[in-house]
């Protein structure tokens, strides 16, 4: 089947021939959509074709899709697997203003459009199975997960399964985040493919195992040639995975992996690495089997009113925007689904001055459109930056952090660090209250100790622009394992990297910091006792730029955190000094 192609009349965009920071150069566009475009290039050098994709210059400014967009370069930037893209280079180009990543160009087209033409054999199934569960069970491994696993994600060059690449992790969050709870709305995916958890069951923690009930649903879809209905209203959506569907369609063979990874309960579900090694006729390994006969009773999900004809969690988990290719040269899609960013750093909305927040579009609506019902009367402030201030102003008492990550008129993705939920518990009813819509808060649980170093970023935070960004290979370590990363967006400041363990010790380690050509990278050795350390014991990782040298932060031996900050403080004020400051959270695991 030929694939739709969008272009039926003249697209505007950059023009071919245009260079790219001087490394890459437009050939042609190959998508466009209300967000963003996607171009045909090549790298000037080598000649090695890349895909690029690129925000308009109206969303170029826009804190939702450049924090999606960060996420998605910034989750894969050391993900590299034979079934996933490649990511290249997350940067903003000089002359246009306008960010752009570029990443592996994969000449196919995606399984959804190979299946209009007939299912898979079994042969081809499994091929498609290890290849696609391999990519997954990497990406699982350094603490991403997909959250979209469709058909449409999926690229099969030439139709050979065997070497199919998944797509489109721009809407992955990663559980490098170290985050203890999530509060709130919001879930990724399209309706038809997500989990359980991803509506509201089963506590509704998004993991490794959300992604495997959706490949269970990839797969039967792809055996079969014809999807499992899972989709529908709210209601539907959730009752439709309180059991396993009916499976009777499917080849005898491969109906017990099937019905073990489409478990309604996550913890009954095989692994990817499971779903990788297992062999037609064989059961998975190590999942636990589970009666048919009997679901599991599930904990009722928080179902919202029904409101402008779409469940209120996909306003912000389908801020969305589908790119398709212009031919079977290319299949990229823009899918803006959930605008999770990383921590650091918190966006432009976080200032000292609160009256210099940027006005936003007023948010966009599930299907990527402007939302008409959000737009403000004349002489009211857009309901975007209604929430936005809410957030600014809001005051969570002691050791209490939040950061807005992306704010719109009808969604809202919060992350924030402290030492109890109950503060950012009160934060969600107070929202929802007063905003007529629940935010998704991503929570970072610190000690007493630490909290000092929480008071201290609430302190000092301001320009985001100014905000030294923190990146790392891995937020999950053991004790005496190296921990690598990178810092950027520190200008010509002085960078100071402290270590905040969790018995509220600070250690300097710039020491370890090595000069790049736009960051600075280390690599440290977490040395400590493993004896007495619980499951997971939290330490922060901090990044603070000044305009040049503060003593206070030099200090040769570890000190208790209320006193280091404290003088940091007490000296910055002294020297009428400004400080911006990123944290991260690890955790060292037994």
């Amino acid at each position: 089947m030929k694939p739709k192609d969008p272009f039926q009349s003249p697209q505007q965009g950059v023009a071919a021939g245009t260079r790219l920071n001087g490394i890459y150069e437009i050939d042609r566009m190959i998508g466009i959509g209300g967000m963003g475009e996607v171009y045909k290039g090549h790298e000037i050098q080598t000649g090695t074709a890349v895909a690029i994709k690129m925000l308009v210059p109206d969303m170029a400014a826009n804190e939702a899709a450049l924090a999606l967009f960060r996420r998605e370069a910034s989750a894969l930037h050391y993900l590299m697997h034979d079934a996933i893209v490649r990511y290249f280079v997350f940067t903003v180009e000089p002359v246009l203003q306008r960010p752009y990543l570029a990443m592996e160009y994969v000449d196919g087209k995606s399984l959804a459009d190979m299946l209009e033409e007939g299912p898979l054999t079994l042969e081809a199934l499994q091929r498609l199975t290890k290849r696609v569960a391999s990519g997954l069970r990497a990406a699982h491994e350094r603490g991403i997960i997909h959250r979209d696993v469709s058909p449409d994600n999926i690229i099969v060059p030439q139709s050979d399964v065997s070497r199919a690449k998944i797509i489109d992790f721009g809407i992955a969050r990663s559980t490098q985040l170290g985050d203890a709870t999530i509060i709130g709305a919001g879930f990724a995916g399209k309706h038809n493919y997500v989990s359980p958890e991803q509506i509201g069951l089963y506590g509704g923690e998004v993991s490794a195992q959300s992604d495997v009930y959706s490949l269970g649903l990839v797969l039967f879809y792809a055996l079969t040639g014809q999807k499992l209905d899972m989709g529908g209203s709210q209601f539907q959506l959730v009752e439709k995975r309180r059991r396993v569907p009916d499976l009777g369609a499917v080849d005898a063979r491969i109906r017990p992996l099937l019905e073990q990874m489409l478990q309604p309960d996550p913890k009954d579900r095989p692994t990817m690495a499971q779903v990788e090694d297992w062999n037609v006729g064989a059961a998975p390994k190590g999942a636990r089997r589970k009666e048919r006969t009997a679901p599991p009773v599930a904990q009722p999900p928080r179902l919202p009113k029904p409101r402008r004809g779409w469940i209120r969690p996909a306003a912000i988990s389908l801020l969305a925007l589908l790119l398709v290719g212009a031919s079977a040269f290319a299949y990229y899609y823009f899918v803006w689904n959930t605008p999770v960013a990383s921590v650091a750093p918190p966006p432009a909305e976080l200032r000292q001055d609160k009256t210099a927040a940027r006005p936003t579009d007023g948010g966009l609506s599930p299907d990527g459109a402007k939302d008409a019902g959000s737009r403000p009367l004349p002489g009211n402030p857009p309901r975007a930056d209604l929430a936005r201030r809410f957030l600014q102003q809001y005051d969570g008492g002691d050791c209490f952090f939040i950061m807005p990550v992306a704010v719109g008129a009808s969604a809202a993705v919060v992350e924030g660090f402290g030492s109890s939920t109950s503060a950012f518990e009160a934060l969600d009813r107070s929202f929802k209250k007063t905003q007529g819509f629940e935010a998704s808060i991503g929570i970072r649980l610190v000690t007493p100790q630490q909290c000092p170093a929480i008071t201290f970023l609430n302190k000092v935070r301001g320009d985001a622009a100014r905000t030294p960004r923190i990146s790392l290979g891995s937020v999950k370590i053991r004790p005496n394992d190296t921990i690598s990363g990178n810092i950027e967006n520190f200008a010509n400041r002085v960078v100071e990297l402290l270590l905040v363990s969790e018995d509220g010790q600070v250690q300097n380690l710039s020491y370890y910091l090595k000069p790049g050509t736009d960051a600075l990278s280390f690599s440290i050795e977490m040395k400590r006792a493993e004896e007495g350390l619980g499951s997971n014991v939290p330490q922060l990782i901090m990044a603070v730029a000044t305009p040049r040298v503060l003593d206070s932060l030099r200090q040769p031996r570890p000190t208790s955190a209320d006193q280091f900050f404290l003088q940091v403080l007490s000296e910055a004020q002294r020297a009428n000094m400004t400080i911006n400051a990123s944290a991260r959270y690890v955790t060292i695991q037994k």
